[in-house]
């Protein structure tokens, strides 16, 4: 009965060990392919609307810092 279980779940580990590192793999080769690839090239985004956000992200940074400028001067009262 031991033998005729281990016949059976041997050969069911193996399979799953190789299936397990050719997931891995792939996915390796996977985020290495994407990382390769610009943001806007994936994205397909028109570069004018590519700037556009770029500028408006510009400015929400700016608008961020003065608003901890702003907070940081009315605390120190």
């Amino acid at each position: 009965m031991v033998s005729e279980t281990l016949k059976n779940t041997i050969p069911k580990a193996v399979v799953y060990c190789q299936v397990q590192e050719a997931k891995r793999t792939l996915l390796d080769h996977f985020y290495t392919q994407v990382g390769k690839k610009e943001l806007a090239q994936l994205l397909d985004e028109d570069p004018v609307l590519m700037e556009r956000r770029q500028q408006c992200s510009r400015k929400l940074e700016l608008y961020k810092a003065a608003r901890n400028e702003i907070d940081s001067v009315l605390w120190t009262r």
